[in-house]
């Protein structure tokens, strides 16, 4: 019979299995201690408010930015990544029982998002530059369905958009995300 001296020695792949298990884990705990309420992480910026001509208000974020869009919304990206900021964006104005991932909605995402397209090839751009055109001239009165359209392409089965949100429970919802 061998006998063996010495530390027990894991092998790598043992060794990211008991991390992927340790992470797992937290993140079951982390979610049965705060459930569909996961702890948002508040960024700096300001909330200002705009009336447009014909006296509607239109909330827009002015967020301390930790890239400049231009690195954030390279020109080389996916039509996958263009639909899921699309879809992110959406989030700030919609109703939804359940909504997963928000990124602010301003004009300068707009612009860059709709030159990222403009100069792509994407499967799905005409739908992209219809969403973002209308949303460059602050028209979001369809908001919900371009969210749902954005949904359905990605396969989404929670979270479908069933309204719009009032100007009280978007500032709301932003607020929740801003300091």
């Amino acid at each position: 019979m061998k006998e063996t001296s010495g530390p027990f020695k894991l092998t790598k792949i043992q060794k990211v299995l008991l991390i992927l298990t340790f992470l797992s884990v937290v993140g079951i705990i982390l979610y049965a201690i705060y459930g569909q309420e996961v702890p948002i992480i508040k960024k700096d910026g300001t909330i200002t408010v705009k009336t447009t001509e014909d006296g509607g208000k239109i909330i827009e974020v002015k967020e301390v930015r930790d890239m400049p869009v231009e690195e954030e919304f390279p020109m080389d990206m996916s039509d996958f990544q263009v639909g899921q900021v699309i879809h992110q964006m959406s989030h700030q104005k919609i109703e939804a029982e359940e909504k997963w991932g928000f990124l602010p909605l301003t004009a300068e995402r707009v612009a860059r998002l709709k030159e990222v397209v403009e100069n792509g090839d994407y499967q799905n751009k005409s739908r992209y530059i219809s969403i973002l055109n209308r949303w460059a001239e602050n028209d979001f009165t369809q908001i919900d369905k371009d969210h749902n359209t954005i949904w359905t392409m990605q396969g989404g089965t929670v979270g479908r958009a069933t309204g719009i949100l009032s100007y009280e429970e978007e500032k709301q919802f932003i607020e929740k995300y801003y300091e």
